[in-house]
């Protein structure tokens, strides 16, 4: 049986913290008054950017209202396309620059430095990423033990990516379980929203989340090339972090409750 093996590694001259902030900083010389110098502000704007591209100027109904014009997004949208075009040879588009490459400013250091060297690639660091110290509950000493043995152990077994995908899943204790009875109560959830105000659109979610598990009973596994799991996990691992807020936010709830009950 043949082994399995890596791809040949070549590395992204756009995959550092460096890299991003320069395009940004070109952005700033067109924009100076409006693209944001402090990183937080500057993520909040990129994806601001983001969803304005998204979305038409009619769709006023979604989210709450940003803090900048859509005339002011789209014109950095349009310095940043022209920025990327020049710089990356038009390998990196817009989107992928705000919806994978930004989240590296917000990368641990230890993550940072493996990704730089090209020991490991973008979506390989994002999912080391995961293992942080909300998510551990632990200490950030021990979040950091904890990611420097995931990560020699990648390297020193020469671990394809979908397998560091799923032990980093495995310490996060994150499993599926979904049955038919679970699902007769999603449906019943949205029946439940859809009655009380039509207008309420977190029927989506429920919406969403029935055709997934649908999905995991019809697809066969040669249904699923390179390409579709490429950009499957793409979203999924963005999933799985809004999905971790929602957990967490419900956790936070439930002890409040708890520490003060009615």
């Amino acid at each position: 049986m043949r082994a399995t093996r890596r791809r040949p590694r070549n590395i992204d001259p756009l995959a550092s913290p460096k890299a991003v902030r320069h395009v940004c900083d070109l952005a700033r010389e067109h924009l100076p008054e409006l693209i944001p110098s402090l990183q937080k502000e500057l993520i909040r704007f990129l994806y601001a950017v983001r969803h304005v591209e998204r979305y038409r100027a009619t769709d006023t109904g979604r989210g709450r209202p940003s803090r900048w014009s859509r005339e002011n997004l789209l014109k950095a949208a349009g310095v940043l396309r022209s920025i990327l075009e020049r710089e990356t040879s038009g390998r990196v588009s817009l989107s992928s620059l705000i919806g994978q490459y930004v989240s590296m400013l917000t990368f641990p250091s230890d993550v940072t430095e493996a990704l730089v060297s090209g020991d490991i690639n973008l979506q390989e660091a994002a999912q080391i990423t995961r293992l942080s110290a909300v998510r551990l509950d632990c200490t950030l000493t021990q979040a950091r033990s904890t990611r420097t043995d995931v990560l020699q152990a990648h390297l020193r077994m020469r671990s394809s990516q979908n397998s560091l995908r799923a032990r980093v899943k495995e310490i996060l204790g994150e499993t599926v379980k979904v049955s038919s009875e679970g699902m007769t109560q999603v449906v019943a959830k949205v029946d439940e929203l859809l009655e009380i105000d039509p207008a309420d659109q977190r029927h989506f979610f429920y919406e969403e989340m029935k055709r997934l598990f649908y999905a995991m009973r019809e697809v066969e596994p040669e249904d699923l090339d390179d390409e579709v799991l490429e950009r499957f996990m793409a979203v999924a691992d963005e999933m799985s972090n809004v999905l971790h807020s929602i957990d967490l936010k419900r956790r936070r709830r439930e002890a409040k409750t708890v520490k003060f009950p009615l």
